[in-house]
């Protein structure tokens, strides 16, 4: 597993501790301020996110009052989910989410990463084990539709 971390500059210090909670649990994360690479904008920068994207297995988006001003993070998550890839929201502070982002879990503190980590490798695993006959996008959004229902009810606990 490997988790993109979108989130708005202004943001950026919940990340990186998103980031090290993540690290704690042995999952890698891309984190893009501690990315010397870019440094341009326009489609140079969108082509560098997709890459980056492309490479991780999970996102997981930073949600403040100051999210609803990024460009970025609703392009971010736009195509995560046109790939069915597993995405939950981090809410910095009490925040209202806009409707879009209302379906996917919302982790409220540094605690849940330790259960999203926990349950997304148990689905992750059971998966394989049924799918081992089946297509990768098949397999794909059956294990993001059940990791989303495992961990909201794991959290509601």
């Amino acid at each position: 597993m490997k988790v993109f971390i979108s989130h708005k500059d202004a943001d950026s210090a919940q990340a990186l501790l998103l980031k090290k909670e993540f690290e704690k649990y042995d999952v890698s994360a891309y984190l893009d301020v501690l990315d010397n690479d870019i440094k341009v904008g326009g489609k140079q920068l969108t082509d560098h996110i997709r890459k980056n994207l492309n490479a991780c297995s999970d996102l997981i988006v930073v949600m403040s009052e100051k999210t609803k001003s990024s460009w970025w993070v609703p392009f971010e998550i736009g195509m995560s989910a046109q790939v069915d890839m597993p995405t939950a929201t981090f809410l910095s502070h009490m925040v209202a989410l806009p409707d879009y982002l209302t379906y996917w879990p919302r982790l409220r503190s540094l605690n849940d990463i330790a259960l999203y980590v926990r349950t997304r490798n148990k689905v992750s695993e059971e998966s394989r084990v049924y799918f081992e006959q089946y297509s990768v996008e098949n397999r794909q959004r059956y294990e993001t539709e059940r990791f989303y229902a495992k961990l909201k009810e794991e959290m509601r606990r």
